[in-house]
C-alpha cells in the first residue's frame, strides 16, 4: 500500500481566497466531515503569475490548500464517481466553474507511536514529519482524512494512478507512506 498526499506543482496556477479573510481560510483548512447545506462557497480568484511576472502553466487542479483538492469542470467530469465515493464535491465563486472536494472519510488509521509527529503545547498535532499508517484501518477506503484539526487529504495509489492515466495536467502527489519498506522522509 502507498499513500499520497497532493502537493503544488512547481510553475502551475494555484486558487486563492478573493479577499484574505482569515476565517474563510480556517473555513477552508479545518473542514472535516460533511458541509451539506452549510456550506457557502467562498470568492476565489486565480493567480495564473509567478512572482516574477512570468505565467503559470495551466492545471486542472489548481493548487489551494493540502486540506482540500480543487478541480476544473474537466477534471470533475473524469473524477466525479471517485471523488464522491469519499466526499463530497462543492462549488466555489470564481470567475470560471472550479469545485472544492472535500474528503469526508475520517479514519483513525496514523500510528502515532511510530510517526514522527510535532505537537501544540496543549497536546494538539501540529504536524506529521513522519507518516506511518495502520494498512487494517485504511482498507479499501482510496481517499480520507485523519480525525486532527486540519488534517492533509490522503490518496492510496489506485486513486493516483487513475488520476495519472486521465492525463490531467498541473497537480503533484508526493508519497509520504508505504507500506513495502522504508517510509519517504
Amino acid at each position: 500500500m502507498r499513500i499520497y498526499t497532493p502537493a503544488p506543482l512547481e510553475g502551475a496556477e494555484w486558487l486563492t481566497l478573493r479577499d484574505s479573510d482569515p476565517d474563510q481560510w480556517e473555513t477552508l483548512s479545518v473542514l472535516s466531515g460533511p458541509a451539506g447545506s452549510a456550506w457557502q462557497a467562498p470568492q476565489m480568484s486565480f493567480i495564473r503569475q509567478q512572482e516574477d511576472g512570468t505565467p503559470r502553466q495551466y492545471s486542472d487542479c489548481p493548487w489551494c490548500l493540502h486540506t482540500v483538492l480543487i478541480v476544473r469542470d474537466r477534471a470533475l467530469t473524469s473524477l466525479r464517481p471517485v471523488l464522491e465515493r469519499y466526499g463530497e464535491v462543492l462549488p466555489l465563486r470564481c470567475d470560471e466553474p472550479v469545485w472544492l472536494f472535500n474528503a469526508t472519510i475520517i479514519l483513525d488509521a496514523l500510528d502515532e507511536e511510530r510517526s514522527g509527529i510535532v505537537r501544540f503545547d496543549d497536546g494538539g498535532l501540529l504536524a506529521i514529519e513522519r507518516h506511518v499508517f495502520r494498512a487494517d484501518v485504511i482498507g479499501n477506503s482510496e481517499i480520507f482524512k485523519l480525525p486532527s484539526r486540519a488534517s492533509s487529504i490522503y490518496l492510496q495509489e489506485t486513486v493516483v494512478r487513475r488520476i495519472g492515466e486521465l492525463g490531467l495536467v498541473g497537480l503533484a502527489f508526493d508519497l509520504v507512506w508505504t507500506d513495502e519498506g522504508p517510509s519517504p522522509s
